[in-house]
């Protein structure tokens, strides 16, 4: 029925063509942009999807930076303890020719001067190898790498056990003539502080391995040369002397265990206080052996009498002290060190070659949910333009209807 007053051709036709109009927009926006989801309107789960998957991408790369860091931290590591095995092959060789009976005292002071040298070296490589402020060859680095999403997803570095420097390795500072025996008795005070050579037996805490007043210091008998007598010039008695007195010091103890003297009136023994520790060495090159069975034995007791403030333990003698054993085991203490880096290394490497892939697989996740389809997106824009000007054309032909309409008016 021809009417007038509502055009409802045109109405048609321009709903179809606001449509079709739109349709043309997204559809150019997705190939303008490359991307399917342009607003929450286009997907909004998938927009939730990949916004939360490219949160863990993003995590991701810094993990990635983490592990590429931690690699960096372990190499510096490395490169220092790779310089401390350098110079403990230098301080075998000196040894080696210390011990060498072509060497005269002389020599051996030249030698002795170069050795401490190296040590320094040993402690200054130590306490210098640092990585961004962190210390990481002293027995002190402990830190975790996060290298994944979660907080968990972390390798621990724990450098505890590697503390390289003179001390943690067991290095003496001077050479010394080899196959001597080091006896040592732990000393702590029972106020926490540190123990000085002025410290008193009545100072000392029940854990330590010395008494106190009114024991004997007793030194047992080695017979040197074999022949089962002990009283040859050359063996060491076992003298027995009231010991200190409840006022007396280490210093006191030290004085006392230097008067020990063999069959010949020559001093057996030197002692002294280092890191909470009396060290009593002999220093004539054979190892204090008791019952003879070839292993190293405490010499050294202190008992009888009666403690005010500690039980009476014996000094606890360490196997027969050796310059050049001291540095192969230091030399394996470093490779072991090394060992334990290059494990954390790999580990660092593994999980920096993982989130790689785990980028990659998220990436291409993201990519099916946001990214257009290019081929699909151009033909879908090449149709709604088709039919937006087809509206456009309807539109006119719906309101040149009216026009004719009016013609019948006339």
């Amino acid at each position: 029925m021809p009417v007038i007053s509502t055009n409802t051709a045109a109405n048609s036709a321009l709903v179809n063509l606001n449509r079709n109009s739109n349709a043309q927009e997204n559809f150019l926006t997705q190939l303008s942009s490359g991307s399917r989801i342009n607003s929450s309107a286009d997907d909004a789960a998938g927009l939730a999807v990949s916004n939360q998957l490219q949160a863990d991408i993003t995590s991701l790369e810094q993990s990635s930076r983490n592990a590429a860091q931690g690699q960096a931290l372990l190499q510096t590591a490395d490169g220092a303890l790779a310089r401390q095995s350098d110079i403990l092959q230098r301080m075998k060789s000196l040894a080696t020719q210390y011990n060498s009976g072509t060497v005269d005292d002389q020599s051996r002071e030249f030698i002795n001067a170069e050795y401490e040298e190296l040590v320094r070296q040993i402690d200054l490589v130590a306490e210098s190898t640092q990585f961004n402020g962190s210390t990481l060859i002293d027995g002190t680095y402990n830190q975790n790498f996060i290298v994944g999403i979660e907080a968990s997803d972390n390798v621990t570095v724990n450098l505890t056990s590697v503390n390289t420097s003179s001390t943690g390795l067991n290095l003496s500072e001077t050479i010394s003539l080899s196959n001597y025996t080091v006896t040592t008795a732990n000393v702590e005070r029972t106020d926490g502080e540190d123990v000085s050579l002025t410290t008193t037996l009545a100072q000392l805490t029940a854990g330590s391995d010395i008494g106190n007043a009114g024991g004997t210091l007793a030194f047992t008998a080695i017979d040197i040369n074999g022949d089962t007598d002990t009283t040859d010039p050359v063996d060491i008695p076992a003298p027995t002397f009231t010991a200190l007195t409840g006022a007396s010091t280490i210093q006191d103890v030290l004085d006392e265990i230097a008067l020990v003297v063999n069959g010949a009136g020559e001093q057996v023994y030197d002692a002294r206080l280092q890191d909470g520790q009396i060290i009593v060495e002999l220093n004539n090159g054979d190892i204090i052996d008791p019952d003879g069975d070839g292993v190293a034995n405490a010499a050294l007791t202190l008992g009888g009498g009666t403690l005010v403030t500690s039980t009476i333990n014996n000094f606890t003698a360490n196997e027969t002290f050796d310059d050049l054993r001291v540095i192969d085991n230091s030399i394996a203490g470093v490779s072991d060190a090394r060992s334990t880096i290059g494990a954390y290394t790999s580990a660092l490497n593994t999980q920096g070659e993982n989130i790689v892939t785990q980028i990659e697989n998220l990436t291409s996740a993201i990519s099916t949910i946001v990214d257009v389809d290019i081929a699909e997106a151009q033909t879908n824009f090449t149709n709604a333009q088709v039919l937006t000007e087809a509206a456009t054309a309807a539109l006119s032909q719906a309101n040149d209807m009216k026009t004719s309409l009016l013609q019948l008016l006339s």
